[in-house]
């Protein structure tokens, strides 16, 4: 059964503010190795700023939310990070810029989950969640964030990072006839819908491919169960 997303509760929209902050520091990321690759234009154009608005894009910051809110889901907004290829010193940087992304949601994960580990005995992970620190149960959902988004964000689909990193060494003209419409939207538009239409897919991905990583870190189940609540929690209302 599908959980709605509590907008009556605080932890909501303090999740929602520390994603729009991972999102910023995620398109950064992007313009920061931009800026390294050759792109000496971002700078003058703002795109190495810790400024939200900079990163506005109206598709992913306002569209795709609203249609994610009207279906039910959670209204996470995106962002872009407009980079000048052509200025890149070589197709190598092109790829590390699309992957710089994802990986500053992996390091962001990390942060998230790592005051979580069993070494810190900073709370019991078998209280119930009433119970739980609210720093505890904010990490826990955000760390889970973090991680789904750089898995998301390197599915091959165009606009989305893993495309872009592959994108980098296609032929130009076969990269925009996939990366353009109506192939790129069609793509894009169908990749949600598979993953709106196959529940038993998200479970998946967000409990676990998510546990998976916490155990490799040293997470043993109590913890792992812990940060799977905190998610359920802090966007539901409910620990089930």
């Amino acid at each position: 059964m599908l959980l709605a997303v509590r907008f009556d509760q605080p932890m909501i929209w303090a999740v929602l503010i520390g994603w729009t902050l991972s999102v910023v520091l995620h398109e950064l990321a992007h313009g920061v190795v931009a800026y390294w690759g050759g792109d000496y234009t971002i700078r003058q154009r703002g795109g190495l700023t810790l400024n939200p608005l900079q990163y506005v894009d109206p598709f992913g910051s306002i569209i795709l939310p609203i249609i994610f809110l009207l279906l039910g889901g959670i209204p996470l907004p995106g962002g872009v990070t407009y980079v000048r290829r052509d200025l890149l010193r070589s197709r190598n940087w092109e790829a590390a810029m699309s992957a710089a992304g994802p990986a500053m949601n992996v390091l962001l994960f990390f942060a998230c989950a790592l005051p979580l580990h069993p070494m810190f005995h900073w709370f019991d992970p078998m209280a119930p969640g009433e119970q739980l620190p609210n720093a505890a149960i904010f990490l826990g959902a955000m760390a889970v964030l973090q991680l789904v988004a750089a898995l998301f964000n390197l599915v091959p689909i165009p606009p989305l990072d893993g495309f872009n990193i592959l994108g980098a060494y296609m032929n130009h003209d076969l990269r925009r006839k996939l990366a353009g419409p109506p192939v790129g939207l069609f793509l894009f538009v169908a990749f949600f819908v598979l993953l709106w239409r196959a529940p038993d897919l998200m479970d998946l991905i967000y409990h676990q491919v998510v546990e998976r990583f916490l155990g490799l870190m040293g997470f043993d189940y109590a913890r792992q169960d812990m940060v799977r609540r905190s998610f359920n929690i802090a966007l539901f209302g409910s620990s089930n």
